[in-house]
């Protein structure tokens, strides 16, 4: 333990932060998106606890600033550990040109997919999905995306879930081999990008409502550029997938900015 706190102590603090700041961006966010009468609920619910005299706001993103970097210490800790266990985890310090040509494609891609199959197509079968267009994404949403969503969601699902999945499969059914087989991390990928996507329904289901169109929607585009950043994490390493992740944000909301 003390070995393993030596080596990656660094990492994990890093984790931590990004998390109490990330955490603190995406609870206010989170609040943005709720109508009015969820928020009222949570201003009557805070007063009854006796913390009325906090905004909501600023209590919603402490407490989720706290959640954050739990999640950055405890599951980037066991995914650093399960990760070395099946060869997931790359040592590498440095970014090195062709795996940062790899993560700026998929930015590029999923940023490009993300806003314009929204565009050109959900929002033709969904009033809901061209309405979300209406009002700019905020600073607090970017600065959201790009912390939270880059960071401690590519610790939660590359990091943890893909390298435990892979862990897992590799027990159930390749014990005797030295790692895992890439058609055990090709499952893995595909499974993890699957609970990628259910873990962005209820966000989406809370601010565009539900139906078969916008279900399908977010495991399209979120399932499918989750296999694009599993696979960076299997290939390059999970600094990849982040800033890929982070770059697919920055993509699209810079479009919607300046051209919707």
């Amino acid at each position: 333990m003390k070995n393993f706190i030596k080596l990656y102590w660094k990492t994990l603090v890093f984790f931590a932060v990004v998390g109490i700041v990330g955490g603190f961006f995406a609870g206010l966010y989170a609040l943005e998106g709720y109508p009015s009468e969820l928020q009222q609920q949570l201003v009557d619910e805070l007063a009854a606890s006796g913390l009325g005299d906090f905004p909501v706001d600023i209590v919603i993103a402490v407490i989720t600033a706290v959640q954050s970097a739990g999640y950055g210490l405890v599951l980037g800790a066991i995914g650093i550990f399960l990760a070395k266990k099946v060869g997931l985890w790359k040592g590498e310090r440095n970014i090195t040109p062709k795996p940062l040509l790899a993560s700026v494609g998929v930015a590029i891609v999923g940023g490009l997919a993300m806003i314009l199959l929204d565009i050109f197509y959900f929002a033709n079968y969904s009033q809901a999905i061209a309405d979300s267009y209406l009002t700019k994404p905020s600073v607090v949403f970017m600065l959201a995306s790009v912390t939270y969503g880059a960071v401690i969601e590519e610790v939660m699902m590359r990091l943890f879930a893909m390298s435990l999945v892979s862990f897992v499969l590799f027990k159930l059914f390749e014990r005797k081999e030295e790692q895992p087989s890439n058609k055990m991390f090709v499952i893995a990928n595909v499974v993890t990008a699957m609970l990628f996507a259910v873990g962005h329904l209820p966000a989406t289901v809370l601010m565009i409502g539900t139906s078969p169109i916008v279900i399908a929607r977010c495991f399209l585009l979120n399932g499918g550029i989750g296999l694009l950043f599993g696979w960076l994490y299997r290939k390059y390493g999970l600094r990849y997938a982040m800033i890929a992740h982070g770059g697919c944000h920055v993509v699209s909301k810079l479009i919607w900015i300046l051209f919707i």
